[in-house]
């Protein structure tokens, strides 16, 4: 990769990171109720893996919420686990990245047992069956009364709420347009990410908790829904 390539990519890289917030609405609520739904009492020595942790937002929650946790940043995109890793340098001793594709049961090795397993805005990325076949995984790797609690975007079954979260969408942005969070030369340059233009693979919440069910999942709630955004949330 060529010096101008390599530019190009981190250019990306840091648009997403300082705009993802301005994009997907109730991203900052979304993982208020994740960690929320982590019932440790804050003096234990927990072990967390964050599914596609991304820029660390999640991560930085909880290792900021959890002084004794130890959390393992999980993506395949090295460029920005990279960046994540600068940004969390307090927590050095406590957050570790790896390397890891979704895609394949490799991304659990070597990670022990977990006493929780959490993900925001990115298990819908994964072929449907792809998407239950990890949640055995992560019932596999979680310990007893151990927590895995997600959100992504659902297909509504009424295909109305699907046309009014579009209608969100583009509305968030125009406000933040407006307020001058983002230039239009930015939401321009999103519009050709190769990062948020990846395919989504959506199924109903029906489905996610029929998939749960089937894992060996028991207490399987969604405590939080707008939309077609929804955390959920399960225990081993």
């Amino acid at each position: 990769m060529n010096e101008q390539a390599k530019k190009s990519i981190q250019e990306e890289i840091e648009l997403l990171e300082n705009l993802f917030e301005f994009i997907i609405p109730k991203y900052r609520e979304a993982h208020d109720i994740i960690v929320s739904m982590l019932d440790f009492d804050g003096t234990q020595e927990i072990r967390i893996a964050d599914l596609g942790c991304g820029f660390g937002e999640l991560s930085r929650r909880l290792l900021e919420m959890l002084p004794t946790a130890i959390v393992f940043g999980i993506d395949n995109n090295m460029d920005i686990l990279q960046r994540t890793r600068k940004k969390l340098k307090d927590f050095a001793d406590r957050f570790l990245v790896y390397e890891r594709d979704l895609n394949s049961n490799a991304w659990f090795h070597d990670l022990g047992p977990l006493d929780a397993v959490v993900s925001s805005f990115t298990l819908d990325y994964l072929e449907l069956d792809r998407h239950k076949a990890l949640l055995s995984e992560v019932f596999e790797m979680l310990n007893p009364q151990g927590r895995f609690v997600s959100c992504e975007f659902f297909k509504a079954v009424d295909n109305r709420v699907n046309r009014v979260f579009h209608d969100v969408e583009i509305q968030y942005i125009q406000n933040a347009l407006k307020k001058g969070s983002v230039s239009q030369e930015q939401i321009e340059q999103l519009t050709k990410s190769t990062i948020l233009r990846q395919d989504h693979h959506l199924c109903t919440i029906e489905t996610k908790i029929d998939w749960l069910r089937a894992a060996g999942f028991d207490k399987i709630e969604i405590p939080w829904k707008f939309l077609n955004l929804a955390v959920v949330s399960a225990v081993k």
